[in-house]
């Protein structure tokens, strides 16, 4: 009887340390996620912050010589009002809409039902700020370690470029968050989750409906997550996502057909004749007389004050200097292609985070300084990350590039590339953390592994 007493006793001392070793180490697992979490959160609310800080320095004119803003504004009051999408509001008759993408003015439709108060766009777009920050370091953390994940979010905290685009009527914020978002749905989802298709598939069509541009985004991380974990599996989530894509951009494109004739509108045609006198020296009589008639078709565009006209006003303008920029290009293909280098740095180095008349000549050059060095670093780094084996790890650089590419033959304008910075952010934090530990951080395959139960035991 003493000898089984014994041995029980024994065996229940064992239970009990066994137990409180588990819940020891899961208590110090919790803390440690917690620190992780509250300095995530501690970076958001400084983004937050700045976000309104930005503001009360914009106010109260918020900026006028942004004029995009009033557009946005304008189409947010004929959603409210109308509940359709155009500009036209109370007893005008409905004009469809030929430029602006419906994503933004329905994002901010809500805000513009009692008046658009540009003190609560700012405020809902600094939330935006904040979501942001906490996106971008739960993703890079994914693939470059927890502390590369706060190092990225960091970045993006206190890169003012965000707060000072989220104090604006404009859909910088908004769309770089679905881009990124969606992209991290996709590639942390899929094939993991059974609604990761559905996600991503919904926020890829919010970032394209808000920027068209953005759709690059889509094919790339397609590409990686399905050499990732192999076509088979991910084939019925990938085509989950392509259909929810579709359904979700089908009625924009119904509306353009409908209205226009053709399935999208825009402003490419414009963008692609500005670009070609962008950064441009003297001019020979052939690209003169190209643009003393584009510079009359503008006119004749601005002084249309029929809303109706100016809407098919706008698509034959677009036309019109779609064509005279592609015969200037084949008029001089390679000064084009080579003045798209001078485009390239100011679409990464970033426009200035100031009003117009506070910027100096000093402060623009170290802006793109700075800006120049960030994208430099971050483009270096977004290719040291790459890990063999693990396509996910390739996503900064694909995103990077299929930006730069999609980008490098129109107008150039620093906010443009907003919605590539936070990868351009990771890859900077892949670099700093490269330096710090040179092996390098843990690929996402690395921490998945290490994330197991039966490790998390036996730590």
């Amino acid at each position: 009887m003493l000898t089984y007493w014994s041995r029980t006793d024994s065996l229940l001392k064992a239970a009990i340390g066994s137990v409180f070793h588990l819940v020891r180490g899961a208590i110090a697992t919790l803390i440690e996620r917690f620190r992780g979490d509250a300095a995530i959160f501690a970076l958001a609310s400084v983004g937050f912050l700045i976000t309104l800080a930005y503001g009360a320095y914009l106010a109260p004119d918020w900026d006028p010589v942004r004029d995009d803003q009033q557009e946005y504004l304008a189409l947010a009051r004929g959603i409210a009002a109308t509940g359709e999408y155009t500009r036209a509001t109370g007893a005008e008759a409905f004009v469809p809409e030929p430029l602006r993408l419906p994503g933004y003015p329905l994002f901010i439709a809500p805000l513009c039902a009692r008046g658009c108060s540009m003190w609560g766009i700012t405020f809902v777009q600094a939330i935006l700020v904040a979501v942001l920050i906490v996106v971008v370091a739960k993703y890079a953390g994914s693939m470059i370690g927890r502390r590369g994940g706060l190092i990225a979010g960091g970045l993006v905290a206190l890169n003012p470029s965000f707060a000072f685009f989220g104090a604006h009527a404009l859909s910088d914020v908004l769309g770089t968050l679905m881009m990124v978002g969606s992209v991290a749905a996709a590639a942390l989802l899929i094939p993991s989750r059974r609604s990761g298709g559905l996600f991503a598939g919904l926020l890829f069509a919010a970032s394209v409906l808000t920027r068209p541009l953005f759709v690059v985004a889509l094919p790339v991380t397609m590409l990686a997550v399905a050499l990732r974990h192999g076509f088979r599996r991910s084939a019925a989530p990938l085509a989950l996502l392509m259909i929810v894509f579709a359904l979700a951009v089908a009625p924009y494109i119904s509306y353009t057909e409908s209205n226009f004739g053709r399935p999208v509108v825009g402003s490419s045609g414009t963008q692609l004749w500005m670009a070609y006198f962008e950064v441009r020296g003297p001019l020979d009589p052939m690209e003169l007389e190209q643009e003393a008639s584009g510079r009359a078709a503008l006119a004749r565009f601005t002084a249309i004050s029929d809303r109706a006209e100016q809407s098919r006003g706008w698509i034959a303008l677009d036309d019109e200097l779609r064509a005279r920029a592609l015969t200037l290009i084949a008029h001089d293909p390679w000064g084009f292609a080579a003045r798209g280098v001078l485009r390239s740095a100011i679409l990464w180095t970033g426009d200035v985070p100031l009003r117009a008349e506070h910027i100096t000549s000093t402060v623009a050059a170290l802006w793109r300084i700075g800006g120049l060095s960030w994208f430099l670093i971050g483009f270096l780094g977004a290719v040291f990350m790459i890990r063999r084996g693990d396509p996910l790890t390739a996503l900064p650089l694909l995103v990077i590039l299929a930006t730069w590419a999609v980008s490098y033959p129109l107008w150039a304008e620093g906010r443009y590339s907003l919605p590539a910075q936070p990868f351009v952010a990771i890859g900077l934090a892949a670099m700093l953390a490269r330096l710090r530990k040179p092996t390098g951080a843990a690929s996402l395959a690395d921490i998945r592994r290490t994330n197991r139960p039966e490790v998390i035991r036996e730590g």
